[in-house]
């Protein structure tokens, strides 16, 4: 496990590209290889006609994949302790997909960065979790209309 016992710096930047998480939402997963992390997550109501159109039993999934991952988490801080995070005072939103911009997370832990994979650092809030992941980049597989579709999906794409 790395731990993180000084404060961690860079620039939150907010990746309003993506779809941003449901509040009340608890139903996010991971699916992990060797090479690659998926994340799915149900999207907030408020993007369903940016990337729609649903029927109207649908509950939309992102699927975001994180390819060379060198390492990822989903685990604490829930919502409401998000403003103990140590990047809380960096700009961290709630129900947001941001990536750290030259962050000291990565330059500590991962001093030797390989041309062909250079490392980037994504932090996804969600209800009561937050994700993070050090990876060469953040890619939207994709927005379904439900969990399983999300789910067999993510498993496909990694067995590829």
């Amino acid at each position: 496990m790395l731990l993180r016992k000084t404060p961690q710096t860079g620039t939150v930047v907010l990746l309003d590209s993506y779809p941003r998480p449901a509040s009340g939402a608890t139903e996010p997963f991971v699916v992990a290889n060797e090479h690659q992390v998926a994340l799915a997550y149900r999207i907030a109501p408020i993007d369903f006609e940016r990337f729609g159109p649903f029927r109207d039993d649908d509950e939309p999934f992102c699927l975001l994949l994180f390819p060379w991952a060198a390492f990822h988490r989903l685990g604490p801080p829930n919502d409401e302790g998000l403003g103990a995070h140590p990047l809380a005072a960096l700009g961290l939103k709630w129900y947001s997909v941001h990536e750290v911009m030259n962050s000291s997370f990565v330059t500590d832990q991962w001093k030797v960065v390989s041309r062909h994979h250079p490392r980037r650092h994504f932090v996804i809030t969600l209800q009561d979790s937050t994700f993070e992941c050090v990876a060469t980049d953040c890619v939207m597989g994709g927005v379904y209309g439900s969990r399983n579709f999300a789910s067999s999906e993510a498993f496909g794409r990694l067995r590829r």
